[in-house]
């Protein structure tokens, strides 16, 4: 996969220029940040739902390292129902990553910042991307990462479900173009993650696929905008690394494997990210990556 390197500099990437990602510092966005990080020492401005780590984690939840234990500790304290259990373990995860993320970032010399930002609020993501503009008078990349999911076949998805799927990926996406193009100087170039179930299709994700197929539509309104560099990258499935998830659960995993379907490795994937951008025919608004490569 080599260092990264040479595709930083060609994106003119040094320890100067920042990069903003959204969609928070865990699974692929982290993945991704890491890469930049290791090739250009850039900084890094990371926008997520997950809150920000603040202070220690309390001392029985601390010494349990999976999700086993957080559940036995949490229960052990009383008076939550399992369905809080779960959401508090899953917020405990989180902010665990989260910070592992930033950890790791500062580790490979990036100058890095974390911000709880919802997507699909306009008024705060605009404040976020104008005050990091303000902080360092310059905002070189960004990169949209953010999504949920929430599979159902359409006769059982309900309008609120299809309402917070496809705007947390395509309003969202909307949202932070139009937060950047209020900048004195657009961002020399501009990534939408996108998912393979809008090229191929995906059993329970009609939301999720339309969604995706959307942001290649907003990648042209953006390049006919402001004539930079937009690139929708239509991801296949990725194999989870060290702390970071990949974007398939254990069981989803082990189906693809069931169905012959191999896994993008992380490192190859966010490396893969940056020759595109560096190397990659100028005029392609938008790409599929797979284990098998683009």
């Amino acid at each position: 996969a080599g260092d990264g390197a040479a595709e930083a500099a060609a994106l003119g990437l040094d320890r100067d220029s920042v990069v903003v990602l959204v969609g928070g510092a865990r699974g692929i966005t982290a993945r991704c940040a890491l890469a930049l990080a290791s090739a250009a020492r850039c900084r890094i401005e990371l926008l997520g739902r997950t809150p920000e780590p603040t202070g220690p984690e309390a001392p029985d939840t601390a010494a349990a390292r999976d999700e086993t234990a957080l559940r036995a500790a949490l229960a052990a304290r009383g008076g939550a129902t399992p369905a809080e259990i779960e959401r508090e373990v899953a917020r405990i995860l989180a902010r665990r990553e989260v910070a592992a993320t930033l950890a790791e970032l500062t580790a490979l010399g990036s100058r890095v910042r974390y911000r709880a930002v919802d997507v699909r609020d306009d008024a705060a993501v605009l404040r976020a991307v104008k005050q990091i503009h303000a902080d360092h008078g310059r905002l070189d990349g960004a990169v949209y990462a953010a999504g949920v999911i929430e599979d159902r076949l359409i006769a059982e998805k309900s309008a609120e479900s299809f309402g917070r799927v496809f705007g947390t990926k395509a309003d969202g996406a909307r949202t932070l173009l139009d937060a950047l193009a209020e900048l004195p100087e657009p961002p020399a170039f501009t990534v939408l993650f996108g998912s393979i179930s809008a090229a191929l299709g995906n059993r329970g994700q009609v939301d999720y696929a339309a969604a995706n197929d959307a942001l290649e539509t907003l990648g042209a309104q953006w390049r006919a905008r402001t004539g930079r560099r937009a690139l929708t990258v239509h991801w296949g499935p990725w194999a989870p690394t060290g702390a970071h998830g990949g974007m398939v659960t254990p069981e989803l995993g082990r189906e693809y494997a069931r169905r012959g379907i191999s896994l993008i490795d992380p490192e190859e994937g966010a490396l893969a990210l940056l020759r595109e951008l560096a190397w990659g025919e100028e005029p392609d608004q938008a790409v599929v990556y797979t284990a098998s490569g683009w």
